[in-house]
Order: structure tokens, then sequence, then C-alpha cells
């Protein structure tokens, strides 16, 4: 039983170990690529942006957006969605 276990957790470090190669190799071989075809990062690409968050990055305050139809429409489903959970 001690060797079944054993050989599972070898294949296990096995396959990691695999994924690990692959993703390296693919990196590597992308990295080539944008090197040859003479890639340049984009400047809307920075990596000082926060990505998926609520705060604003600039230090005034936001302007009021303006509620749409689309907009009333997902807040009418939030509410009644909010007033079924409610009971």
């Amino acid at each position: 039983m001690g060797g079944v276990v054993i050989l599972i957790v070898l294949l296990g470090i096995a396959f990691a170990a695999g994924y690990f190669t692959r993703d390296q190799i693919s990196r590597k071989r992308h990295a080539q690529a944008r090197r040859m075809r003479g890639y340049a990062k984009p400047d809307w690409d920075r990596a000082t942006a926060p990505a998926n968050t609520n705060e604003i990055s600039s230090a005034r305050p936001a302007a009021p957006v303006a509620t749409g139809e689309l907009g009333q429409m997902l807040n009418r489903w939030e509410n009644r969605a909010r007033a079924r959970r409610a009971g």
C-alpha cells in the first residue's frame, strides 16, 4: 500500500515538473518571437496602474456617472433579487 502512495506522489511531482518546464519553454519562445518582431510595449499598458480595483487613481473626486437604461435595468434586477432574498 505504501508503494502505491509513493508512486502517486512521484507521478504528481513528474506532472508538476512537466507543466513547469512547458511554461518556461513557452515563455522563452514568446520572448524570442517578440524580439524578432520588434515588439514595443504600448503606452497604455502601465504596470503601476491598479487592475480590478474600486480605487480612484486621481486625487480629484470622480464625476457622477449618469445612469442610462442599462444601469436602470440592472438596478431593478438587483432590487428584485434583494427583495426575493429578504423574503
